[in-house]
């Protein structure tokens, strides 16, 4: 492979390249590796791959070599979950994501007759980084319609869409769905007196006890204010109605810090149980908590009342 070796077209192409033979020994190793990866042709020419690169599959890299020499057609060979064969460092400076190049491997016939073949190595992290980056910008914007910017709570047509599926299942499998709906107490009196910096702030604060004290299949919405509804899903009225009495007592506990004071707060909270013989749908639930939360109101606040 001398030749080969020393070939210009070899050596000046923009990817990697070697030949192999069906042991896996590397046969040619052409300059854009040797760049890469900082290994000189002649200290790994004769080598096995596998022994340089342990992390590589090795049976499966012979599965594919014998396949390209049997069928005589190039093939991809895939490199999930590392997403490279050879660990080369990402060289992209600006916006790195990836530590490690990311690559795509083909295999084509190369002699038959002394059973080689030739594997390309084509650098495709900036197509990576661009997806990487796009899927991101994705996530982030599905984030903005489906959350609420103070909180990072859900917001209330997520949380419509989420009810309205959580309600299909639940008929379909006979499972149990709670409603706890809750808003602060003299949360007006707050804005007044401390500034809506500050009832921001209890806002927030009220959020993550929500979060705390709920599981992840629950899902917590702001409704709108200092309102905020939370769905329990596969949940019976009595353990909704404990879930509901400990966020009251962890709020109750719980204060906000304002200069040299400690601002206090309560919480009022309505809970209910869908229930397909009364309720058309979860916002007739989501009703009658309402009405379990304003009676929580009339009768003196920082109460839960099961309607």
């Amino acid at each position: 492979m001398e030749l080969l070796n020393n070939n210009i077209i070899f050596n000046t192409i923009d990817n990697g390249i070697m030949i192999l033979d069906e042991n896996l020994n590397i046969k040619a190793w052409n300059k854009w590796l040797e760049v890469k990866t900082g290994i000189k042709s002649d200290e790994i020419v004769n080598h096995c791959i596998c022994e340089r690169f342990p992390y590589i599959e090795q049976k499966k890299l012979v599965r594919k070599i014998k396949s390209v020499l049997i069928t005589k057609n190039a093939s991809f060979f895939s490199v999930e979950p590392h997403e490279y064969l050879i660990k080369i460092k990402s060289n992209i400076i600006m916006g790195k994501v990836f530590k490690y190049m990311r690559q795509d491997i083909t295999l084509v016939p190369y002699d038959l007759e002394r059973r080689l073949v030739c594997l390309y190595i084509y650098d495709h992290t900036k197509l990576h980084e661009s997806s990487e980056k796009l899927k991101k910008l994705n996530e982030e914007l599905k984030d903005l319609s489906s959350k609420d910017h103070l909180t990072q709570l859900y917001n209330r047509r997520y949380f419509g869409e989420a009810a309205a599926t959580m309600q299909s299942l639940s008929v379909r499998n006979n499972h149990h769905i709670s409603i706890i709906i809750l808003d602060v107490d003299n949360f007006k009196h707050i804005n007044d007196n401390y500034g809506h910096s500050i009832g921001d702030k209890v806002i927030v604060s009220l959020s993550r006890i929500l979060e705390n004290n709920c599981r992840k299949s629950d899902i917590v919405a702001r409704w709108g204010g200092e309102e905020f509804v939370i769905l329990l899903y596969n949940t019976t009225l009595g353990y909704a109605q404990s879930v509901a009495e400990n966020i009251r007592k962890n709020v109750e506990d719980f204060y906000v810090e304002v200069k040299e004071d400690k601002l206090k707060f309560t919480i009022s909270l309505g809970v209910s149980e869908f229930e397909p013989e009364i309720d058309k749908d979860l916002e007739c639930t989501i009703s009658r908590a309402d009405k379990g939360l304003y009676t929580a109101k009339a009768n003196g606040k920082n109460m839960v009342v099961v309607n």
